[in-house]
């Protein structure tokens, strides 16, 4: 999996990128924030695709995974989908977000998470937008959360890095609310996760 994600990000993000974050994933140490975000439904009852802008959010097909940018930054619990969506412009991907179905006890943020849940959730597993396109940014996240609380789902887990800040500042904007951390250390292969709760969702939290 390591060496798969490896020439992905070599072919998508180039050496130097690559090569820092695979020093990260052997000896470094991530640091993330950990998001719960209640779903709203929709005042308008509008199924994918959407179009606005000149951007079209739709649900996932299986030919946009030949696309080697949406192969890079696919999760790992694939297996546990349960939403993907793909944002284009002028029918080419711009963007790409997936939930899966895999908020469960077997996760080491779940304690930290368990009081603040609304059942069913689901886990935002990744998004990603092509450097520049802020509209495509704001429109598959607003239209990617409408079509989970169209779901049925009433509550979004996500886990963002503390200096991701486009993804910060949406899912602040989204109304997602700040209720730990998380340090994971990897050591050849081998991580070890902490977790700590956040009691006040404060904007100095961040």
């Amino acid at each position: 999996m390591l060496l798969r994600r490896t020439l992905l990000s070599l072919q998508v993000d180039g050496l130097g990128p690559t090569m820092r974050r695979a020093w990260t994933y052997l000896f470094g140490t991530e640091h993330k924030y950990v998001f719960v975000q209640y779903m709203k439904t929709p005042a308008t009852q509008v199924a994918l695709p959407v179009e606005a802008n000149g951007i079209v959010v739709r649900q996932m097909a299986e030919r946009d995974l030949k696309d080697v940018r949406v192969r890079r930054h696919e999760p790992d619990d694939v297996d546990h989908l349960a939403l993907g969506v793909v944002a284009t412009r002028q029918e080419e991907i711009v963007g790409a977000a997936w939930y899966t179905d895999s908020v469960s006890p077997a996760q080491p943020w779940y304690p930290i998470v368990q009081p603040h849940l609304r059942h069913p959730a689901w886990f935002d597993a990744n998004i990603f937008v092509i450097p520049g396109e802020k509209a495509a940014g704001w429109a598959i996240s607003k239209n990617a959360t409408d079509a989970v609380a169209l779901a049925g789902v009433r509550s979004t887990v996500a886990l963002v890095g503390v200096d991701n800040k486009p993804s910060i500042f949406l899912l602040r904007l989204l109304g997602a609310r700040l209720v730990g951390r998380l340090s994971i250390r990897h050591r050849l292969g081998y991580s070890t996760t902490v977790v700590a709760p956040v009691t006040q969702d404060k904007d100095s939290a961040l």
